[in-house]
């Protein structure tokens, strides 16, 4: 039977964590053929997320600085024992009910999987977010050659591999990137399914549109130009 590791980062999310981890557990209980484990990274919180994370059976970790959200998702990861890691949000904005259907893909030979929020739609999108996703998707696909419809989603499940086979740097939520091009570099295949996102429960957005905007294109340029490096762990 084949281990899946979700790892879900979290910063001050006591208000949605424990709702996060019931869904789950609801989704994965129907799931057959693969076993569960979940991994939480504390990402510097002051609050008791943590703690509701440990009552509810998750494996819990904190993240050393520097802090965000890619160093947090590379601490879990590094940690991860599955061999198929899922990421996603600790906000509850991210649907585990879908978590099936990544897995799925999976099974047919998807080497990494995107929950695209253009195909199942967003309650979080404004109209900049929108436009900032579907603009830096686009420039995605012309400077590497595969075209999606939401790069940017962090809900995405992977084999292991395009993880363990490189050194990844990112810091902040650049990480999306990093991710797709290594699983390019591996020639794997990239397969996306339709997943709505939801409001975020409580707690506060981390996401900044200019900063993490200007992360997202710096990093789709820096590994056009760093081309196929790829550095076995």
């Amino acid at each position: 039977m084949e281990r899946v590791s979700i790892v879900i980062p979290i910063r001050d999310e006591e208000a949605a964590i424990g709702l996060v981890l019931e869904r789950m557990r609801k989704a994965t209980s129907v799931i057959e053929g693969f076993e569960f484990e979940v991994v939480v990274v504390d990402d510097g919180s002051s609050d008791r997320g943590s703690e509701i994370a440990r009552a509810y059976g998750a494996r819990v970790l904190d993240n050393p600085a520097p802090h965000g959200k890619g160093a947090a998702l590379r601490t879990g990861f590094s940690a991860a024992t599955g061999a198929v890691i899922v990421m996603m949000d600790g906000d509850d904005s991210h649907r585990p009910e879908d978590l099936g259907a990544f897995l799925d893909a999976v099974k047919l030979g998807a080497s990494l999987v995107i929950g695209s929020r253009i195909f199942g739609g967003s309650e979080e999108y404004t109209a900049v977010r929108a436009f900032g996703n579907i603009v830096l998707t686009y420039l995605f696909g012309v400077l590497h050659g595969r075209y999606l419809s939401d790069a940017l989603n962090g809900y995405k499940a992977f084999r292991r591999e395009v993880f363990s086979s490189f050194d990844y740097t990112s810091v902040g939520f650049e990480i999306e990137i990093e991710l797709l091009v290594n699983t390019l570099r591996l020639g794997g295949s990239i397969v996306e399914i339709p997943s709505h996102e939801r409001a975020r429960t409580g707690g506060r957005s981390k996401s900044s549109i200019i900063r993490h905007g200007f992360g997202f294109l710096a990093r789709i340029v820096y590994e056009r130009v760093r081309g196929a490096h790829r550095t076995t762990r």
